[in-house]
């Protein structure tokens, strides 16, 4: 209760200078809040960033995966040359050109004749 009279005992001119010296502190504390808040929106857009990579990541494997099936369904084929339905419609659909399928040689475990 010391505090309301020390105020009333200051001169107006003392009385608008802590006024403005709590306003001051209330300023700088807002802009401290200001730059925290600066810093979080800039760590989420760097994570959204990040995120939006690892979708186009995801949606060109997914994109892949016609590809994977249609050389799959190429070793399901009979040997005999005689086509199906089915693969010619897949090839009337498929508007890109499909990947080469290319065999290369494993160096794992290999049986040599000696």
């Amino acid at each position: 209760m010391s505090l309301p009279n020390t105020f009333i005992q200051l001169t107006s001119s003392q009385q608008i200078l802590l006024q403005k010296q709590q306003e001051h502190a209330g300023l700088q504390a807002l802009r401290e809040a200001s730059a925290n808040l600066l810093s979080r929106v800039d760590k989420l857009a760097e994570m959204s960033n990040t995120m939006a990579d690892g979708g186009e990541a995801v949606g060109a494997v997914l994109r892949n995966w016609p590809h994977v099936f249609s050389i799959l369904n190429l070793f399901d084929k009979p040997p005999a040359g005689s086509t199906s339905l089915s693969t010619v419609n897949v090839q009337e659909e498929d508007e890109e050109p499909l990947p080469q399928l290319v065999r290369l040689p494993y160096g794992g475990e290999t049986k040599t004749s000696q």
